[in-house]
This record gives structure tokens, sequence and C-alpha cells, in this order.
């Protein structure tokens, strides 16, 4: 008996080490998300994105192409983006999440942005919304 529940023991720890912790998801969802942005993949992009409602396609090629226009107006504006981290997360509840990443740019200059995640299911995505 005491061998069937070491057996289980070790079994159940072993299956918690493969999961994924929720902060890393989140951060690895954030992340897929702003590096398709950086390099212009927006339809990835927006599969990663909370805007509260269906996009019709009329307003998914809208979204598409302002995000086309805003990233070539920054890319205008500033060097590009060479480096994304998730500094930290913040989980206020089991479904929100504030997560703040540090952009480094070519200059080398830097600097931290705040993105709000909601859980959908098993993924997190940026909400884009109050």
């Amino acid at each position: 008996m005491k061998r069937k529940c070491l057996f289980l023991l070790v079994a159940l720890c072993l299956a918690a080490c493969h999961e994924s912790a929720p902060e890393n998801v989140m951060k690895e969802s954030l992340k897929a998300a702003l590096e398709a942005l950086e390099r212009g993949d927006y339809e990835r992009y927006l599969q990663h994105v909370d805007i509260g409602v269906p996009l019709d396609s009329v307003q998914r090629a809208f979204m598409l192409d302002a995000l086309r226009q805003h990233q070539e107006w920054r890319g205008a504006e500033r060097p590009s983006v060479v480096a994304v981290d998730v500094v930290d997360t913040q989980l206020q509840n089991d479904s929100i999440c504030l997560a703040y990443c540090q952009y480094t740019f070519a200059d080398s200059t830097k600097e931290v942005v705040g993105h709000k995640l909601v859980r959908h299911g098993d993924e997190w995505k940026i909400r884009l919304r109050n």
C-alpha cells in the first residue's frame, strides 16, 4: 500500500512539473502577440487580442490596416524594436492580469509599457478595451 501511495505521489509531482504555470502561459502569449506585431504579422497579432466583440470582415480589414499604418508611423518616429521582455506580471484575479514589458530599441533606449491581459479559456489575450 505504501509503495502504491509513493508511486502515485511521484506521478502527481512529475505531472505538475510538466504543466505550464499561468504566469508562464501569460508571458508566452503576450510575447507571441508583441513579436507578431513587430514583424508585421497583424493577423497573428489579432488572434492574441480581446477587442470585446467579434469583428466582421470589414471591421477586421480596418483593424489590420490601422495596425499597419500605426506600425509605419511608429517606425518613422523611432528606431525598430530589437527585444521585448516581460519584466513583471500582477495577477489581479483568475482572469485578469497586468503585465509590464520592457521594449529595447535599436538605439539602445528602453521603454516599459503595461498591458492588461484577460483569460479566454486556456488562453490569455491582450485587452484593447476597458
